[in-house]
């Protein structure tokens, strides 16, 4: 059970990027709102500590937007209370998104100090005309230098983003990108494909002709190559869009996948406490203004019940590729997944999209490229 963070604040929205935050204009104004939001993070921290108990957490993961955009001596701080506020273990995983621009030797070593162990580089491609075609705002040749200084502070639990997919790109672009991303001997390696939201720049854009995407086969190739490539070099395909070295899963998302409760913490987050989800209203003045209150302020609220549950277990769960254990299943909810889901799971064995193995229920080869079918068979 674990901790995420939203921290919303970037230098520069990407184009293909609908998730929650706003970008920074005035240095002066961000300091100060900057500053204001980390409180309204204390005082809801403090809020859930009650309703948590003493269940021991074990994961902090900070996210955005680009949490690397906060002055370092002021996200260590907030590390640091977070770990004396709440019930964490001795040594927990602590994660935190950088974008490559924005990291400094100082910074890093200010998140090395509080126990920041774990960082997600925000990479998506080795080209930098790709990289600018996708709105962002670091070059390739800062990754190896975020790299090093990130272990030279002694963070060397490190994931790369890459994303393929991308405008104009190439399959010999993703190679080349793979290449150069194991080449950096990184822990973890996250590979997602681009996904066209509504309402963002590069979904009008392509809507109104001015720019060509790789096709679904194309695409389909990419990650054909991405598990080929990567497994070569010696990672483990552990979740569909993520590879890691032997025994260097990343923890806090292993929640998600195993649909555990955790805190949400931040503009525009959600959370899973005591068989509740909720989500934070996406606007960080009423945010701020809820907690000098004292109280959340929630765009949703719902109990789920049971079967809600079981179905969000099987759906997360089938992401994972050693799939779903039934006897965990059964130890979870006092019956088997076979009993719950038995027509869904005679078609997708018919078609050749699951199959069992070892007590686990799981994902075949074939059913990775239609993983959205898997999961929504078990939408009761």
């Amino acid at each position: 059970m674990g901790v995420y963070v939203h921290i919303p604040f970037c230098a520069q929205k990407c184009y293909y990027c609908d998730f929650h935050s706003v970008v920074v204009s005035d240095e002066e104004d961000f300091s100060e709102v900057a500053g204001n939001y980390l409180v309204s993070l204390r005082q809801e921290a403090r809020y859930y500590r009650p309703l948590w108990g003493e269940r021991p957490l074990r994961t902090i993961f900070i996210g955005g937007g680009t949490p690397s955009l906060l002055p370092p001596r002021d996200l260590a701080a907030f590390v640091g209370f977070l770990r004396e506020e709440l019930p964490f273990v001795s040594e927990p995983e602590i994660s935190i998104e950088i974008n490559p621009h924005s990291l400094t030797r100082k910074g890093a070593q200010a998140l090395s100090m509080v126990g920041v162990n774990r960082a997600s580089l925000g990479v998506q491609a080795f080209q930098d005309y790709l990289l600018e075609a996708i709105g962002r705002i670091h070059r390739s040749e800062q990754v190896e230098g975020s790299v090093a200084m990130l272990r030279e502070a002694g963070i060397g639990n490190i994931n790369l983003d890459l994303m393929f997919g991308l405008p104009s790109q190439s399959s010999q672009d993703w190679v080349s990108t793979l290449q150069s991303a194991i080449a950096l001997r990184p822990t973890h390696i996250s590979c997602y494909g681009l996904i066209l939201e509504g309402g963002t720049p590069l979904e009008r854009w392509v809507s109104e002709g001015l720019v060509d995407l790789p096709g679904d086969d194309d695409q389909a190739e990419m990650f054909q190559m991405a598990c080929r490539i990567l497994l070569g070099a010696g990672y483990e395909h552990y979740e569909i869009s993520n590879f890691c070295r032997p025994g260097w899963q990343c923890k806090h998302n292993l929640l998600y996948w195993n649909n555990r409760s955790f805190i949400g913490l931040g503009s525009g987050a959600t959370g899973y406490i005591s068989g509740f989800r909720y989500k934070n209203a996406s606007d960080i003045q009423r945010y701020m203004e809820s907690w000098d209150k004292g109280v959340p302020f929630y765009e949703d609220f719902a109990k789920v019940s049971l079967e809600q549950e079981m179905d969000e277990t099987m759906m997360v769960g089938m992401r994972l590729l050693q799939g779903i254990n039934e006897a965990d299943f059964r130890s979870r909810y006092q019956v088997g997944f076979g009993e719950v889901y038995r027509e869904a799971i005679e078609n997708l064995l018919a078609r050749g999209l699951v199959e069992y193995a070892a007590g686990h229920l799981r994902v075949t080869r074939q059913g990775l490229f239609l993983e959205n079918q898997v999961s929504g068979a078990f939408l009761r």
